[in-house]
């Protein structure tokens, strides 16, 4: 790449930080109670909501990891797409009964509710908690991943250099402004990304001519060999339903952004950040509608590179990851600005909404859980600390790890699932659920996703490991819950469960 396009592209990318910089503190003004600060509740409107939400999920693990495994492993995980129907149905789902929380009680977190719901159990608290920031710590950690590769396709700098700079720097302005000022950088972010897939996606139309001729191009060639030495497997059969990947392992990728998406803790968060409870209907509108064209650009990003490669215009890639930034190389500067600050505006906002749930979770939820009284003003320092040792934590874990960004994004939205599942879906949805039967399913999680990380243990199934916890602990939340004596529901969680 030329030095004047390095410098153009590392200056539109570094336009951007500082504007969700400026965003950040300007937002400062606004998170003046711990209520704001944390959770942003009843404050904003349906577009602001909507754009942070499609920004929080349509990560930085969609748009490097999702092309990344389809242009490794075909098909499968276009599936990626059904997760913005999943949008509309997790506010048909759960949005009219996450939002009426913050109507009866005072509502700043996800611990909050677990508090109304369960009668403040703190053993269900602290399990979610561990369990949630468990999950965050994976998906921070494929933000970050995202970040270093993008600034080392630029400059060469060492990756922990690149993530303490771009990462050090949100960290910064989210705990300056806490969930005020997250969500209002995340829907500036967003707005980015919509614009940049709406531009990228005619550009993929206008190189390859469409569909058809990938399709003609990609399963017309069994084996390409570039210039690099870098060897790709193409073919019929990379083209099939289940791309080249174990079935059950694509079933899993289709299932995930379909169902996952409801458990997400950044779907969940942003239901109670709407002002107006008849906006949820819109909230659902714009964010279903706006995530529709970010994951169709990671969609059509994919088979742009596997068109080019196939077609002998690029060599084959010697990293999925890589697949945007060839796209994009290929088509030009235009494209390069659009798609590294898109990359970017991805990998910021998802980092700055875990930042902020994560860091409430350990300054506020577990201490809450574990009987230590903080008082609301040294919560929020507390939080800030939180804040930077997250940071740092994510940075060092993408840094060393092996895995592409997108198994990385894969483990942590799995192991959110497991722990918001029980709780939220099953606890919003049935009053039959008690504390005995959520405690079963959130313990059995906790076990279950830390033990493959300290041990060899692996399930007996080529299903992914995260898939099988959150299935366990849902059934084992349903079954305890039945076989155990009802519970009497409070008055809060009563008048919200008979909406």
């Amino acid at each position: 790449m030329a030095t004047s396009s390095v410098i153009l592209i590392l200056a539109f990318c570094g336009l951007m930080i500082a504007a969700s910089f400026g965003i950040g503190l300007w937002s400062k003004k606004k998170a003046t109670t711990t209520q704001a600060y944390f959770g942003g509740t009843a404050m904003f409107g349906p577009i602001a909501v909507g754009l942070s939400s499609m920004a929080g999920v349509a990560s930085a693990f969609a748009l490097v990891g999702v092309p990344g495994l389809i242009y490794n492993s075909g098909n499968a995980m276009a599936f990626w797409m059904l997760g913005s129907a999943a949008f509309a149905a997790s506010y048909i789902i759960l949005g009219k009964k996450v939002r009426a929380m913050a109507e009866v009680a005072d509502i700043s977190s996800l611990g909050d509710i677990c508090d109304v719901r369960f009668n403040r159990n703190r053993v269900i608290k602290a399990l979610m908690s561990i369990i949630i920031c468990l999950g965050c710590v994976g998906y921070l950690a494929a933000q970050i991943s995202a970040g270093t590769v993008l600034i080392s396709n630029l400059v060469d700098v060492p990756p922990i250099v690149a993530g303490l700079l771009i990462f050090g720097l949100l960290t910064i302005y989210t705990a300056i402004s806490g969930e005020v000022g997250g969500l209002l950088s995340q829907a500036f972010q967003g707005a980015i990304m919509v614009i940049a897939g709406v531009v990228l996606i005619i550009a993929f139309f206008v190189v390859t001519g469409g569909f058809g001729n990938v399709l003609e191009a990609v399963g017309s060639v069994s084996e390409i060999t570039g210039a690099n030495g870098v060897t790709k497997t193409l073919g019929p059969d990379f083209l099939n339903a289940w791309g080249t990947m174990p079935g059950g392992i694509s079933l899993t990728w289709m299932l995930i952004p379909l169902l996952g998406c409801v458990g997400q803790p950044q779907v969940i968060v942003r239901m109670y950040a709407v002002k107006n409870p008849r906006d949820l209907p819109k909230t659902g509108l714009v964010t279903g509608i706006t995530h529709a064209i970010v994951s169709f650009l990671c969609v059509v990003i994919a088979y742009g590179a596997l068109y080019l490669v196939s077609t002998g215009q690029i060599d084959p890639l010697p990293s999925g990851d890589n697949a945007i930034y060839a796209f994009a190389d290929h088509c030009g500067l235009w494209a390069q600005l659009l798609a590294y600050a898109a990359i970017l505006a991805a990998a910021l906002s998802s980092a700055s909404m875990f930042l902020t749930s994560s860091s409430t979770l350990l300054s506020k939820d577990l201490p809450s859980a574990l009987g230590i009284k903080i008082a609301p003003e040294k919560q929020i320092a507390i939080s800030r600390i939180f804040m930077i040792i997250l940071g740092v934590v994510s940075i060092v874990v993408s840094v060393f790890s092996s895995e592409m960004v997108g198994l990385l994004g894969t483990f942590g939205w799995g192991t959110l699932v497991s722990g918001t599942f029980p709780v939220f879906v099953v606890g919003l949805l049935w009053d039959r659920c008690n504390t005995k039967g959520v405690i079963a399913g959130l313990a059995y999680s906790v076990v279950f996703n830390i033990l493959p990380l300290v041990t060899p243990f692996a399930y007996p199934s080529s299903l992914p490991g995260y898939f099988i916890t959150s299935a366990v602990a849902i059934t084992l939340t349903v079954v305890v819950s039945l076989v155990t004596p009802r519970e009497k529901l409070n008055a809060a969680s009563q008048a919200v469960l008979d909406l």
